[in-house]
């Protein structure tokens, strides 16, 4: 029985990973799954294949898809924020300890 609620939790849980959240912000600040795509150094459908899967897990829709481009929702427009300080803070956290005399 517990093993089955682990599982269940496990399931209702949101994954996020790193490059999602890269992917993301790519996509954001291009306004376009191509030209973010261009930036990130990889195919479209892979940017295209993870914000799906992102806003599937978040059960948000985060961009409105144009004929030419994406235009964030007032939901992308928050996530946006905490995703440039996620990214910040890790990227602060990995200057910190690179550091010669960091504790």
């Amino acid at each position: 029985m517990f093993l089955g609620s682990c599982k269940e939790q496990l399931a209702s849980e949101v994954v996020l990973e790193l490059k999602d959240l890269k992917y993301f912000v790519a996509v954001y600040e291009a306004n376009s799954f191509m030209r973010a795509s261009i930036s990130l150094a990889t195919v479209q459908s892979n940017v295209s294949f993870r914000i799906r899967r992102l806003e599937a897990d978040l059960g948000a829709t985060l961009f409105i898809r144009l004929r030419r481009g994406v235009k964030p929702t007032t939901k992308g427009d928050l996530f946006y924020r905490y995703a440039k300080d996620v990214l910040g803070k890790i990227e602060e956290a990995r200057d910190m300890v690179k550091k010669p005399n960091a504790a």
